[in-house]
């Protein structure tokens, strides 16, 4: 029979009180700025932030997930935070352009920098680095359907994961190469 532990409880009740805080502050933000009658709707800018702060404590300090997993969470949550920003601001796309190609590069360092630091560790980190590979030519995408104005630095994510792959693929071990087959089925 499985029994629930008292850290789990703690934990639990830890992560009900965090989602009530978010709801409150972010439901009095929304009320303070319509009752205010700003024209700035200030809360748009608090409301992903506030949802960031919550992912991190969430996701990162009270979970005991893969390091892997905290990476990818966080470059998705990161990224979604700074793109609602940009679309509320109504400039022209500097987080698609810049900042998210910068984020994939960066998170894709570090989980190959962690790789290498712990012994060649590739088959743990390998599904996340692959989807880490994949993200590198979202911003490719997102310049192709005009999301993004800046050519070099979707280039330049999409050649990152490229070179990624190959070293990966070039550096890792015979068992490794052996994974990679029959995640990709070739």
């Amino acid at each position: 029979m499985y029994k629930i532990t008292e850290e789990q409880r703690a934990n639990n009740l830890y992560s009900k009180w965090l989602a009530f805080i978010v709801l409150v502050v972010i439901s009095l933000s929304v009320l303070i700025d319509t009752m205010g009658g700003s024209d700035v709707w200030w809360s748009l800018y608090l409301i992903p932030c506030v949802l960031y702060v919550w992912l991190f404590i969430r996701h990162t300090l009270m979970s005991r997930s893969h390091l892997g997993a905290k990476i990818v969470v966080h470059l998705l949550g990161l990224s979604g935070m700074l793109f609602w920003i940009n679309v509320v601001v109504g400039t022209n796309y500097w987080s698609t352009g810049y900042v998210i190609p910068f984020l994939v590069m960066t998170a894709t360092l570090l989980i190959t920098v962690i790789c290498s630091t712990r012994k060649m560790r590739w088959r743990e980190f390998a599904g996340y680095l692959l989807t880490l590979i994949l993200l590198g030519f979202i911003p490719l995408l997102l310049y192709t359907v005009g999301m993004s104005h800046v050519l070099w630095t979707a280039v330049g994510s999409a050649l990152y994961a490229l070179l990624t792959f190959g070293g990966m693929w070039l550096l890792a071990d015979k068992g490794f190469r052996k994974e990679m087959k029959r995640r990709l089925h070739f």
